[in-house]
């Protein structure tokens, strides 16, 4: 019972991750800047579409130690359905150290209605630890149904959708190209399965990101929030460092996490193709 209720945690925390720098300071280095007012903060307009073929590479930390690579690529735009979508792959891999603890071999792949940015299509490979999952999830929006598949052990559901909703994956995308103004909260749906998580984000400061060996960006902080019905979810934090321009790149995630094992988390932008 309490290794489920350990992993059920760990995918909302990878949800959070998807979406969105104590302890590594020589990798990393954020100063504020802090304005009279926040709503004095210009956050520059975002693109109104994603580039083909970016990839964005981060090196995962726990507790100061390297633990792995995620990455997350725009791999093509392709047509589906009869619409033309984003495709998008993302990949979480654990390291040799971690691999002797807890391996980590994850694949996740999206379809993203290009012109009204719902989900048609998400495949997801997990193997975490002992846990094994190859799930399909298929979204009709003209009916509103999710048809859910696990190839692994047969499972074959369908599930309510509301009016909106993206998933896990494209959620890191579908930020990105949204209009965000401080003391204005992104509200948004992400679907998991049966689950549709109402996601708050806001902004909390502004500031220069020093990256080694990436760059310098200006930059600001936004603060996730995971509601499941009326139910906030207040398991950690996470904040997500952006770069304040038109490509709105996700820096770096820091995740406190209220699970003693686990603790603090922290993933920093390695590679930008």
């Amino acid at each position: 019972m309490q290794r489920k209720k350990s992993l059920h945690n760990f995918k909302i925390l990878y949800l959070l991750f998807m979406l969105i720098a104590s302890g590594c300071g020589t990798l990393s280095r954020y100063k504020e800047i802090k304005p009279k007012r926040i709503e004095e903060i210009e956050i520059k307009k975002a693109l109104p579409e994603l580039r083909k073929g970016e990839k964005l590479t981060y090196e995962v930390y726990w507790k100061m130690i390297p633990v792995g690579i995620v990455t997350a690529e725009v791999k093509d735009i392709v047509e589906i359905e009869g619409k033309m979508a984003y495709h998008f792959i993302g990949t979480a891999r654990s390291n040799k150290w971690l691999n002797i603890f807890f391996k980590v071999d994850d694949y996740v792949e999206s379809f993203l209605d290009k012109e009204n940015l719902l989900s048609i299509k998400h495949i997801a490979i997990r193997n975490e630890g002992r846990y094994h999952a190859h799930m399909v999830s298929e979204y009709n929006w003209q009916e509103k149904i999710l048809r859910f598949r696990n190839l692994v052990d047969g499972t074959d559901k369908e599930f309510p959708l509301p009016s909106k909703a993206v998933d896990e994956l494209s959620a890191f995308y579908y930020f990105r190209m949204q209009e965000i103004t401080p003391g204005n909260p992104l509200e948004f749906v992400v679907n998991q399965a049966e689950k549709n998580w109402l996601v708050k984000i806001g902004i909390t400061s502004f500031g220069k990101m020093n990256i080694s060996g990436v760059g310098v960006f200006d930059s600001f902080v936004v603060e996730p929030q995971l509601y499941l019905g009326n139910k906030f979810f207040n398991k950690g934090k996470a904040f997500v460092y952006v770069s304040n321009d038109e490509k709105r790149i996700p820096l770096m995630v820091k995740i406190d996490v209220d699970i003693p094992i686990i603790g603090s988390i922290l993933a920093i932008l390695r590679k930008a193709e």
